[in-house]
């Protein structure tokens, strides 16, 4: 009989787990945008900063998606490096958050958060 060893899915939990947290913080930022004032004028990266010039007004709510996917990645990576978790909830969660950011990036869905005209 053969043995096989395994590694510990901690690793591939976080990274899974960390593209959820990205892309709710897409999500958000998509309705906080839309809300207007000073949080749509510093999500313009493009005209403040000059960063993705070429994308235009999703440039910034698409960096701080990247940073907060990376960031979450990192801490997500070192707290699980080694361990064994619970994949299947690990993935459940994952899924729910990419499904709920998701949602949040459609107009008729962000619509709603924007403020009405007189």
């Amino acid at each position: 009989m053969q043995s096989t060893q395994t590694k510990p899915n901690g690793p591939v939990a976080a990274s899974f787990l960390a593209a959820g947290i990205g892309s709710l913080v897409l999500g958000i930022l998509v309705v906080l945008n839309e809300l207007g004032g000073d949080i749509s004028k510093f999500l313009a990266f493009d005209k403040n900063y000059g960063l993705g010039s070429g994308v235009g007004p999703l440039s910034g709510k698409a960096i701080l998606a990247v940073l907060a996917f990376v960031i979450s990645w990192v801490v997500l990576h070192f707290m699980w490096r080694g361990k064994e978790v619970n994949f299947g909830r690990v993935f459940s969660l994952a899924l729910i958050l990419v499904a709920a950011g998701f949602i949040l990036t459609f107009p008729p869905v962000f619509d709603i958060f924007a403020p009405k005209a007189a």
